[in-house]
């Protein structure tokens, strides 16, 4: 049981986006994926979840080659993502835009929805309760009636992550969660994420957070260049020097910060 990237390489025109990189996602353990801008972490999320074409290389889930599935079939057998600018219309609520995270497994269909039969009204109570307790647990309540274009980009973040965790992933794919969070917002992501790895789910998590990182990898690739530079524990790579010079720089500053 994995959701594995294996020798992934993405070419766009003439440009190597990515060549021979590979991550393997297991349940509850929680994978990082760092490197300077450009270094191709976005398009790896793409790769894995069928919005970008692969020139080489395979993508399997639980042991199913994904070449020739579509994203919203990804989605359907487990694969859930953020990204790194949030898509949403900024009129719908959050309580709205987490509900919508629950429609890859609604069973209703048009006619039973526009009759209101039971079961349809069963499942619609299901998941308005199920998201109450999602909307509580991110401290997102208080907002569930404000529209998303009325939050700051921290909140909006909050609620994407919400909204992929409303689909009851069994692969949970975060493109830097973190950005324009307060400390007290990272916290909160922090330990939302270390309980969702424990309830079972694998997380692969793109982050710059450097401290992030350190508090929650399992394990970490480290990409440059569309290529992966190294990979290990994020203790371990503060002591390889290629690390140090790739993505904290040389200076004497940037490396005490990394290891504070």
């Amino acid at each position: 049981m994995a959701v594995e990237a294996s020798n992934i390489a993405v070419r766009f025109g003439g440009v190597a986006a990515l060549t021979d990189v590979s991550v393997r996602i297991e349940p509850g353990r929680i994978v990082t994926v760092i490197g300077p801008n450009g270094s191709g972490k976005s398009t790896l999320f793409n790769s894995i979840t069928g919005m970008v074409a692969l020139a080489g290389g395979t993508v399997r889930l639980d042991g199913h080659d994904l070449a020739d599935v579509p994203t919203h079939r990804r989605i359907a057998s487990g694969l859930a993502r953020t990204f790194q600018t949030p898509r949403f219309d900024p009129r719908v609520s959050v309580e709205e835009a987490v509900l919508c995270g629950f429609y890859p497994q609604s069973c209703g269909t048009l006619l039973g929805t526009l009759m209101r039969i039971p079961a349809v009204s069963r499942e619609e109570s299901l998941f308005r309760e199920r998201g109450e307790k999602i909307l509580a647990d991110f401290k997102l309540s208080a907002l569930k009636n404000m529209a998303l274009g009325e939050l700051p980009m921290g909140q909006v973040r909050l609620v994407e992550v919400a909204r992929a965790i409303a689909n009851d992933p069994k692969y949970l794919l975060l493109d830097e969660p973190a950005a324009g969070l307060t400390k007290v917002e990272q916290a909160l992501l922090s330990a939302e994420i270390r309980r969702i790895a424990e309830s079972g789910v694998g997380v692969l998590l793109v982050e710059h957070n450097f401290g992030l990182v350190r508090a929650l990898s399992d394990h970490t690739v480290v990409l440059d260049r569309g290529t992966m530079l190294i990979e290990g524990k994020p203790e371990t790579l503060l002591h390889d020097a290629a690390f140090v010079d790739a993505y904290l720089g040389t200076t004497r500053a940037n490396h005490k910060e990394a290891q504070s």
